[in-house]
Parts: structure tokens; C-alpha cells; sequence
């Protein structure tokens, strides 16, 4: 598979070093996916693939938008800076977990 490249901050940056960060409508960071593998086993270019792949039920995942849920494409490094799945997000209810990053599986649940 060819490289793919995103625009991040006007910098071609290449799919493979970016990850897709979920954001509840609190604000907090609650699942992350890769945007893509290096292996090219997968890929995630647009909010929808990444919607996709993080909640596969069309029925939750039209229930998150209309929460406020939100995805934000950004570079592994901004992630490991700023968002790094590691403090809870207090205000999800009941058995919701978040999920964190494994760079060999994507998106897991913590």
C-alpha cells in the first residue's frame, strides 16, 4: 500500500504516525485507535473510518455524535505529550472504560 500522508498543522505527516483520539462531550479523552499500521494491515483516513472501528454498532455510534462525542486526528507525538490515556475520565458513568493505545491492536479496552 502506498504511504498515505495527512496535513496536520499544514505539515504532510504520514497516516502511520498519527492517531485518532475520541473525546467525550465532557471534554476528556476516553479511546484512541492508530490511524493506520505499519504493516498496511489497516487504515483509518477519515472521523467516520475511525468512528467505524472504535464503536461498530451504527446505533451507539450515531448516539455518541449526538452527545457531543467528537474525533480528532493528531500525531503520535502530540498524543504521548498531551492526551496519553493514563487519568480516568471522571465523569463516565457505570461500566464505561475508556480504551487505550496498543500500537499492535489499535484500540483496547483499559
Amino acid at each position: 500500500m502506498p504511504e498515505l500522508l495527512v496535513l496536520i498543522d499544514n505539515k504532510p505527516t504520514p497516516l502511520h504516525d498519527c492517531a485518532w483520539v475520541e473525546y467525550a462531550s465532557c471534554g476528556c479523552a476516553v479511546s484512541v485507535a492508530m490511524a493506520a499500521m505499519d504493516d498496511g494491515s489497516r487504515a483509518l483516513p477519515t472521523e467516520d473510518d475511525a468512528r467505524r472501528h472504535l464503536e461498530p454498532s451504527k446505533r451507539a455510534r450515531d448516539k455518541q455524535i449526538r452527545q457531543g462525542d467528537r474525533l480528532e486526528l493528531m500525531t503520535m507525538d502530540r498524543y504521548h505529550a498531551e492526551v496519553e490515556l493514563a487519568v480516568r475520565c471522571p465523569h463516565l458513568k457505570g461500566d464505561t472504560t475508556q480504551q487505550t493505545l496498543d500500537p499492535a491492536q489499535g484500540a483496547t479496552r483499559a
